[in-house]
């Protein structure tokens, strides 16, 4: 039960912290300082890292030849993926939290804490199916369902959300199939960020696009 509050605290510990910023800015009668609520996810983040026990965050990856052939394999992936993906940054600031903060803070919480912590609660790491002779564990799906309906926390629930909860889903489960097996959140982290990256830059150019049409057609 302990380890079910847990995780579900760090699921939505992004919407707690951005509610506490307001409500205690809104009680002080300071100016909306939301856009910091990354910032201070992170750092909570990393602060909780030091009170568990068992986490990936700081470890240095197991590295085999076959790890590394499914990285490669994922990172070629990555490149078509990401044209689908539907992600639009929208500024500089957002673009920079998108591509860098949000993929880096979420592979600490998700993969780096928990998966581990998911770990715990099952004496058998029963494997669902393997990816590459990866195994998918049943912490790795749930940890992946929670990174997708976690995705809840910056969107509204409609059609583009679910198609984002839908790549979180499938990405949290490579992700955390490559953090279980190399006992690290390195390689996610990476893989994490190049996704984001080509997302932001498909849409970038896909807007440079329509602008040039809409342009012309003026």
């Amino acid at each position: 039960m302990v380890i079910i509050i847990w995780a579900l605290l760090l699921t939505f510990s992004f919407a707690i912290i951005k509610w506490a910023i307001t409500m205690i800015t809104r009680k002080l009668g300071m100016a909306n300082i939301n856009k910091t609520s990354i910032y201070v996810w992170g750092f909570m983040a990393v602060a909780v890292s030091f009170l568990v026990k068992e986490h990936f965050v700081y470890n240095l990856p197991a590295l085999d030849r076959q790890v590394l052939l499914v990285c490669l394999a994922l990172f070629i992936v990555n490149m078509v993926m990401a044209k689908y993906s539907g992600y639009k940054p929208i500024g500089v600031y957002n673009t920079i939290n998108f591509v860098i903060f949000y993929p880096l803070f979420e592979e600490v919480v998700f993969r780096g804490l928990i998966l581990p912590i998911l770990n715990q609660s099952f004496q058998y790491q029963y494997t669902l199916i393997e990816i590459a002779y990866l195994p998918v564990t049943i912490a790795v799906v749930i940890s992946a369902f929670l990174f997708a309906i976690a995705h809840l926390q910056y969107y509204k629930l409609n059609r583009l959300s679910i198609r984002y909860m839908c790549f979180a889903f499938i990405g949290g489960i490579l992700f955390g199939a490559i953090a279980d097996y190399t006992q690290s959140i390195f390689l996610s982290v990476l893989l994490h960020i190049e996704f984001n990256f080509l997302s932001a830059t498909y849409a970038f150019k896909q807007q440079k696009v329509q602008n040039r049409v809409h342009t012309q057609g003026s």
